[in-house]
């Protein structure tokens, strides 16, 4: 996806029985985030385990971006449970 540029994103509720679709416009930008020491040792321990294997060298925000893109496939009550560890 090239930088700056408008995309849509279309969300499923599942609450109910019907299905809605939410469609969220956005705009890419830089964002920043804090970490904590832990989280970034983990996050560099993960990024130097999947450098060893790949092909191309790997970044921090690659990952993270990857990372973000799986979690549309992990169960919410295991989203849940990482949460509580890490508050």
């Amino acid at each position: 996806m090239p930088k700056l540029s408008n995309s849509k994103i279309k969300l499923s509720s599942s609450k109910s029985k019907e299905r809605k679709e939410i469609e969220i416009s956005y705009k890419e930008f830089p964002r920043s985030y804090r970490l904590d020491s832990e989280i970034m040792n983990i996050l560099k321990v993960t990024l130097y385990k999947i450098n060893e294997v790949s092909p191309k060298k790997v970044s921090e925000s690659k990952l993270i971006k990857a990372l973000i893109w799986l979690s549309q496939e992990i169960d919410k009550e295991k989203i849940l449970k990482a949460l509580k560890e890490v508050w």
